[in-house]
C-alpha cells in the first residue's frame, strides 16, 4: 500500500476535497465551519497517505481509522452546512463522502 495515490479511496477523497474547495463561497461564516470542513477533507487525504507510509498492518489500520473518523466528521459538518443553508443542494457531495467512508471501512477490513 505504499502507492497510496493509486488507491481508489484516495482518488475519491481527493475528488471530495476538490468539490468542497469549489463550494467555498457557499459556506457561511458560522463559527469556524468553513475552516473545519476544509480541514477535515484534507485530513482524510493526509491520513490515507500516512497509512500508505506505514510498515505494519496495525499502523496502516490505525491511520485509515483516523481517515474514516475525519470523513465522518466531514459528513457531519456538511449536514450542519445543509441545515444552515437550506437552499444549498448537497446531495451529491453527501453521497460521495458517505461512499468514501464505506470504501475506508472495506479497506480496513481487508488489510491482513
Amino acid at each position: 500500500m505504499t502507492q497510496f495515490t493509486k488507491l481508489r479511496v484516495f482518488e475519491q477523497a481527493r475528488e471530495n476535497m476538490r468539490k468542497i474547495a469549489g463550494m467555498r463561497k457557499d459556506i457561511p461564516d458560522f463559527g469556524d465551519l468553513r475552516n473545519q470542513i476544509e480541514r477535515s477533507s484534507i485530513s482524510v487525504l493526509s491520513n490515507i497517505a500516512e497509512a500508505g507510509g506505514q510498515q505494519t498492518i496495525k499502523k496502516k489500520k490505525y491511520f485509515l481509522s483516523i481517515a474514516r473518523g475525519a470523513n465522518t466528521e466531514l459528513l457531519s459538518q456538511l449536514l450542519i452546512l445543509q441545515d444552515l443553508n437550506a437552499s444549498l443542494v448537497l446531495g451529491e457531495i453527501l453521497e460521495d463522502v458517505n461512499y468514501t467512508g464505506k470504501m475506508l471501512t472495506k479497506l480496513i477490513q481487508n488489510l491482513r
